[in-house]
């Protein structure tokens, strides 16, 4: 099996390859304390000051799926009083005029709920959130727009102490991964200052960042189409995460009592029938529930719960499932995307090309023996979907013998007795509900056609939505081959899985 520290070394790879590069960060920085110095200079009438929250500050961002897109980086605009200012005031009648005379901004910023978006002249790479907020001594209020009545209002948070509350559930693993890092660079000779700069911390990347950030790719893998915008939010997963991490100091344990016990965490937070993932670090007087829109939208609730189980069987289990570094990035380039699988590989230039390889279709010429004379039987139905290309399904496949042993059995392995029963598992993530498991059986052979049971149709599950169970009845080569269909597409499929049989 594909042990745990195998899949930690890669999993740190695959955390790397997400991970924003170090020149795209300083050019965020950069461009934020810009845009911050400039409104100081422009409101002499108040005092304002900018600063990064979300995902940039706590150091879990992670690059887009597609590496063409552009980040976004979270910034509040404070004001230190309210001014006199009601929330529209605030909003539209002082912070976006502002943002318009900037001479970087491209176009008009574009309103959202609660910010504006700004994209910048010089900054290809990403925009700028900017949340209008004022000063209320231990947290903020920020603008709020009301969608049905285009009404504003203010709203309690407090971004700066949410980063101090994280920062100290990490902070013990923090301080030894930075005292290694100091004595590292002191070790090359380097000067190295006594902190390091707040926003220099993407250096020093705990287990906690890291599965954060591997668990966002991961959702927006599995909710690239979220046309019902039923897709976790960031916040929630940053906030669960951080509470359940027990100062693990590996990748893979941090995820597996991450997963484990997120479920339970989000139940048991339950009051009554609501839903509360609050606001660790609000002290405002109301309660600020990152889980609201849970309680009027109950399906987001359940994507959570699905998302959680889907993360869990393709990132915790797949050590149990898989032997080889060609299965495991099959399964994790699914479900990560396979360009972060293949850079995380990129030490290993013949798993790359091999990787590659697989997700293509074959030429037919390079097809195995066997796997030609399955294409090749008559009775073997044709797909009545239109196939994706590569092959983005595993299957396991567990056989119990006639004394009730297990073992796992490889494609086209050696040839089994008569009479034993095999399981097959598909494994495949990042497609989401609903959906269906499809099972094709091809059987080849004189025994089989003596008893006109050649098969060659499509049939569901027989024994569970992802597993189906044959046994082995007839001498010769046969086959069997998975398909996932979603609202009658097929959105992804297995290799031929072949299984002598003596």
């Amino acid at each position: 099996m594909y042990n745990k520290e195998q899949l930690n070394y890669l999993y740190n790879k695959i955390a790397d390859a997400i991970d924003i590069s170090e020149e795209l960060f300083d050019k965020a920085e950069e461009e934020y304390k810009a845009l911050g110095k400039w409104l100081d200079s422009e409101t002499p009438y108040y005092d304002v000051s900018i600063y990064a929250q979300g995902s940039f500050a706590l150091g879990t961002v992670i690059k887009p799926v597609d590496e063409t897109d552009n980040y976004d980086l979270d910034l509040v605009c404070e004001f230190a009083d309210y001014y006199g200012l009601n929330a529209k005031q605030l909003k539209v009648d002082v912070v976006k005029p502002l943002l318009v005379s900037y001479d970087k901004v491209i176009k008009n910023p574009i309103e959202k709920r609660r910010c504006w978006q700004l994209d910048y002249e010089r900054s290809k790479n990403f925009y700028m959130d900017i949340i209008p907020a004022i000063n209320v001594d231990t947290h903020i209020h920020i603008t709020d727009k009301n969608k049905e009545n285009a009404s504003y209002s203010y709203i309690g948070s407090n971004p700066k102490g949410y980063i101090d509350w994280f920062n100290k559930q990490k902070e013990v693993r923090y301080k030894s991964i930075k005292a290694s890092y100091i004595e590292e660079q002191r070790n090359k000779q380097m000067v190295i200052k006594s902190e390091i700069e707040p926003i220099k911390e993407y250096k020093i990347k705990t287990p906690l960042q890291k599965a954060i950030q591997i668990l966002k790719r991961h959702r927006n893998i599995m909710y690239a189409d979220d046309a019902n915008h039923v897709a976790p939010i960031s916040i929630i997963i940053t906030t669960v995460c951080a509470q359940l991490y027990n100062n693990e100091d590996n990748i893979f344990d941090t995820l597996k009592s991450i997963l484990e016990n997120a479920n339970n965490y989000v139940n048991n937070k339950m009051i009554g029938s609501l839903y509360h993932i609050d606001n660790p670090s609000y002290t405002g007087p109301e309660i600020e529930n990152f889980a609201d829109k849970w309680n009027e939208h109950p399906e987001r609730a359940d994507a959570f719960f699905e998302w959680i189980e889907n993360a869990k069987s393709t990132l915790i289990d797949i050590v149990n499932n898989f032997d080889s570094d060609i299965d495991v990035g099959n399964e994790l380039g699914m479900a990560l995307g396979d360009t972060a699988i293949q850079k995380a590989f990129s030490n290993q230039p013949i798993i790359v090309k091999e990787l590659s390889q697989k997700a293509q279709e074959p030429v037919y010429e390079l097809i195995p023996y066997k796997e030609k004379k399955i294409l090749a039987a008559p009775h073997k139905q044709k797909a009545p979907w239109t196939l994706p290309k590569g092959n983005r399904v595993l299957i396991r496949a567990i056989v119990t013998n006639t004394n009730g042993e297990t073992f796992q059995y490889k494609n086209d392995g050696g040839p089994l007795d008569k009479a034993v029963s095999i399981n097959f598992t598909a494994c495949f993530g990042g497609i989401r509900n609903p959906f269906n498991v499809r099972w094709q059986i091809v059987n080849t052979g004189y025994d089989a056609e003596q008893v006109n049971d050649l098969r060659g149709e499509f049939e569901s599950s027989n024994s569970g939505k992802f597993t189906h169970s044959e046994r082995t009845s007839y001498s010769g080569v046969h086959s069997i081959q998975c398909f996932v269909t979603q609202y009658n597409q097929c959105v992804a499929k297995s290799g031929i899985f072949i299984v002598n049989i003596k």
